[in-house]
């Protein structure tokens, strides 16, 4: 179970405080588990309260809501006071054509419209309460994180970046934020061998997220269907969103699950190593190398969007084409991608900078 007070820790353990980004964050409690397993004290506490005192580390993630406020409170610290500030970006880009350079300068405004919301500045709260102004912060998020970014940056309130996507992590880097590339890897918490029958062709789970991905998920199931397969969409709409030992359950029933991305440049691979660790078959529309362990007909399937639905009852029906490609994966996941690396990489990333100057 994950301790919630540090004054209960042994002060050996360094502590890290994790931000829930709702009221049962399965991301936060899953990375404050696997804290655990590399020998850290997480302490979970809600993204919109106070970070807790007495903590060596700030592991933000997402972002799933405004993150420059917990960033900007921490730094109102004493530096005494100050936990070191890591940040995993989950989050996609804006649209990888667009020249950085406009990229940067769409971010800086869009950061500094949402910098407005939480200003001390009067003149800042009388822009925002116009509602052209606090309307816009509802919309471009990708642009409002990389703006985020390279402020806190600037600001020295972030020590390291991460990303899980290669690309975007190089991206960055080039044009002045140092990003390290830290892959999402497979979770203890998130699969199990069950032991269960393959009973279930393909699954879909996740929302449809844009009009892109809907309109491909329909085509691609509407095939599927008149082929007579058994499937699953658990996308909140057909059916319900599966989580947790739900969703670890139709996993160990899928024989293979669908990926498609929101948009064509996207990094969707965090879908992979939880259906890859619970032995299910990934079949994706073709990818950018966001993930640069995954390699394609090794570890996963990859086919055109028209092709998908063909390539699918091609690979159920050859069980050991699919079963050498499952096993692939599952030990690319367990000896490559695990979750603890990432963490260690990014703790190790943080102590280099730090250079030892953690509290102890």
């Amino acid at each position: 179970m994950i301790a919630e007070q540090a004054d209960v820790v042994p002060r050996d353990r360094y502590r890290v405080a994790v931000p829930e980004w709702s009221e049962n964050d399965g991301i936060a409690k899953m990375i404050g588990f696997e804290l655990e397993q590399i020998g850290y004290h997480p302490v979970l506490f809600s993204f919109d309260s106070n970070i807790p005192e007495d903590v060596d580390y700030l592991l933000t993630f997402g972002p799933y809501n405004r993150i420059l406020p917990i960033w900007q409170n921490n730094a109102r610290r004493a530096p005494s006071r100050r936990p070191v500030v890591i940040h995993w970006n989950t989050e996609g880009m804006p649209d990888l054509r667009i020249p950085p350079k406009v990229i940067g300068a769409l971010g800086a405004m869009r950061s500094k419209i949402g910098r407005m919301g939480y200003s001390d500045s009067v003149f800042d709260h009388f822009l925002y309460s116009i509602r052209p102004v606090s309307n816009i912060d509802k919309w471009f998020k990708r642009y409002r994180y990389h703006g985020d970014y390279e402020y806190a940056c600037r600001k020295g309130w972030l020590q390291v970046l991460s990303d899980t996507s290669h690309i975007y992590s190089q991206i960055r880097s080039k044009i002045g934020i140092p990003t390290l590339y830290a892959p999402w890897g497979a979770s203890q918490r998130w699969y199990e061998d069950l032991g269960l029958e393959r009973d279930l062709d393909v699954l879909w789970m996740g929302t449809r997220g844009s009009q892109r991905r809907s309109r491909i998920l329909n085509q691609v199931f509407r095939e599927l269907k008149l082929k007579g397969l058994n499937v699953l969409i658990a996308d909140n709409e057909e059916n319900p969103f599966i989580f947790g030992q739900e969703r670890t359950r139709h996993l160990n029933r899928a024989k293979i699950t669908l990926n498609i991305t929101r948009t064509w440049y996207d990094d969707n691979f965090s879908r992979f190593t939880i259906a890859c660790s619970n032995r299910s078959m990934v079949v994706s529309e073709p990818l950018l190398p966001h993930c640069t362990e995954f390699k394609e007909n090794v570890h996963y399937v990859s086919a055109k969007i028209e092709d998908l639905a063909n390539t699918i009852v091609y690979y159920l029906e050859h069980e050991e084409e699919r079963r050498q490609i499952v096993d692939n994966a599952y030990e690319l996941m367990m000896a490559e991608l695990k979750f603890e690396k990432s963490l260690r990489k990014m703790f190790a990333a943080a102590q280099h900078i730090t250079k030892g100057a953690i509290k102890t």
